[in-house]
């Protein structure tokens, strides 16, 4: 062990640097035409007409398969997020299903709660 210490250690040389025989780009990747579902879904796809608000987030209690749904409606890309997807249903169910009572119902509770949080 004592003769560890005494020896001087070897250095390591470096090797040439190695270079790639051949390279490719992107660009040199053949094309491959887009399905004409993808381009249906692209134009059903969510775009928030309201600007991004950052606000705090809650959870909601969902049962599994609720949760499986909306994940799956989210990886089709109809949003980019449950948050968004849950917006759209419910716009949509308010739009299409409501009456126009039923619609100035909810806004009058959606402004309580609102007013509520702000008095916090």
């Amino acid at each position: 062990m004592s003769d560890l210490l005494r020896k001087k250690p070897k250095k390591i040389e470096r090797s040439p640097t190695v270079t790639p025989k051949t390279t490719f780009s992107v660009n040199d990747l053949p094309q491959q035409p887009v399905k004409q579902e993808k381009e249906e879904v692209a134009e059903k796809k969510f775009s928030p007409s309201k600007p991004a608000v950052a606000e705090k987030t809650t959870t909601v209690r969902v049962s599994v398969a609720m949760k499986n749904k909306l994940n799956a409606l989210v990886t089709m890309g109809i949003a980019d997020t449950v948050d968004q997807l849950t917006d759209v249903l419910i716009d949509e169910y308010v739009t299409n299903i409501l009456s126009k009572d039923e619609k100035k119902q909810l806004e009058i509770i959606l402004d309580l709660y609102k007013s509520r949080l702000n008095n916090k």
